[in-house]
């Protein structure tokens, strides 16, 4: 932005009803310093990890003020102590418990722990968070992940500087490159798996967009956005998964872009909360299904999701068929038992979805015209024989119903299936 902060730039007014606050252009001028930037990192059970990423964050380049926000989402395993220990000495001496000394301690940036009673999930700790966010940029970050020194700075200098666009994300690279603080080469980054999701909701992780920067949405694995432009990032109903969905597909309604900057590294390792609570696992699984039905119900235009019947009645018929071609009976149990669960919530949530689909539907600027062909008409990832025959009756039905996917529209790197 030009001359002035976001908070002067960006209307703090009314929100669209769903939390989402609308843009209003800047004036022109000199480009500013660097905003000022609170880092919110969520915490469960898995405190060491979580220092890692916090040490991570001091240890950045970023030239403006950063504050850092730690959630400890109900861990009950000490883990919000040895945070809180460590938060103490944020400008001195690091928590003698984590084992390391965290080289970003002595910055003297503040780092506070927000102590939930009760576990909230992604969405829910991060609501309870963003209550407490008072500078300008706000930046969502995984545990499970560690920053490059400049990655902040990168991303916030293209939020910045691009008035037209709601959230950035960066390269995400694997754990395995931290130590060596590894970065893409021209070669990696060719090989962006820059996928999207399909109309029907489902991750299409193939390099399906022309053009890597491009995206749908943002990963919520670490995702950077104006704190002036979102009244509420994410509804607490969804707990986890499928929110960073939720929060792109927002942005796109408002005209906004959202778009990964591969300067910018996160090294990321992956299912942290899952891994350490295995009984998380199944409850993970349902909210990501309801959370991905719950998305298409409240953001296509009506006259989309008629079009789209066909299609998701497609997709039904193929998630019980994928359920029940599990090899041991409890294994297909607890498939078809999520797969209804979700849908018996939907049912049971039909007036707050409603209510949700209404608040977005009256802040909308972009019709789904100019948004589905950021999205794939394909209903699975799978290259295999049944995969490549749903694909094919999939993007055959898109063609005839007039939706223009990504594959359709020209800007695929993808071959058709």
């Amino acid at each position: 932005m030009h001359g002035q902060s976001h908070e002067e730039g960006l209307s703090r007014g009314a929100p669209d009803g769903a939390g989402l606050m609308s843009p209003v252009a800047p004036s022109g001028g000199p480009p500013p310093g660097l905003p000022a930037l609170t880092v919110v990192v969520l915490n469960y059970r898995d405190a060491a990890a979580t220092l890692r990423c916090v040490d991570s964050v001091l240890s950045s380049d970023y030239a403006g003020a950063l504050r850092l926000l730690v959630v400890d989402n109900g861990s009950a395993d000490g883990s919000r102590e040895r945070l809180e220990a460590f938060a103490a000495r944020a400008g001195g001496s690091a928590d003698p418990a984590a084992g390391v000394e965290p080289a970003g301690s002595g910055t003297g940036r503040p780092v506070r722990v927000v102590a939930s009673p009760r576990n909230l999930g992604f969405a829910g700790g991060v609501n309870l968070a963003w209550t407490q966010v008072e500078t300008e940029f706000v930046c969502l970050l995984n545990n499970d992940a560690a920053l490059h020194p400049d990655c902040p700075r990168r991303l916030a200098v293209t939020l910045r500087d691009r008035s037209d666009l709601g959230a950035v994300w960066p390269y995400d690279a694997p754990m395995s490159w931290h130590a060596s603080r590894r970065v893409p080469d021209p070669a990696d980054v060719a090989r962006l798996r820059n996928g999207t999701s399909s109309v029907t909701g489902t991750n299409i992780w193939l390099p399906l967009l022309r053009d890597y920067r491009e995206c749908f949405t943002p990963s919520g694995v670490c995702l950077m956005v104006r704190r002036a432009q979102i009244e509420r990032p994410f509804p607490g109903e969804y707990f986890a998964y499928y929110e960073d969905v939720y929060l792109g597909w927002r942005l796109r309604l408002r005209g906004l872009g959202v778009e990964r900057v591969p300067e910018a590294v996160v090294y990321h390792e992956g299912s942290a909360a899952s891994r350490h609570d295995a009984a998380l696992r199944p409850v993970l699984a349902f909210h990501a299904e309801k959370n991905r039905l719950a998305n298409l119900l409240i953001f296509y235009e009506r006259r989309t999701l008629l079009r789209l019947a066909p299609l998701l009645l497609l997709d039904e018929a193929k998630r019980c068929a994928g359920a029940l071609a599990r090899l041991r009976p409890p294994a297909v149990a607890r498939a078809l038992g999520t797969l209804a669960r979700a849908r018996w919530w939907l049912l049971r949530r039909r007036r707050w979805i409603a209510e949700e689909r209404r608040a977005v539907q009256a802040g909308r600027v972009a019709p789904d015209r100019d948004i589905l062909p950021l999205m794939s008409g394909r209903l699975t990832p799978g290259q295999g024989p049944t995969g490549r025959t749903l694909n094919v009756l999939s993007l055959g039905y898109c063609r005839l119903a007039g939706l223009l996917v990504v594959e359709l529209s020209g800007q695929s790197r993808s071959p058709m299936p």
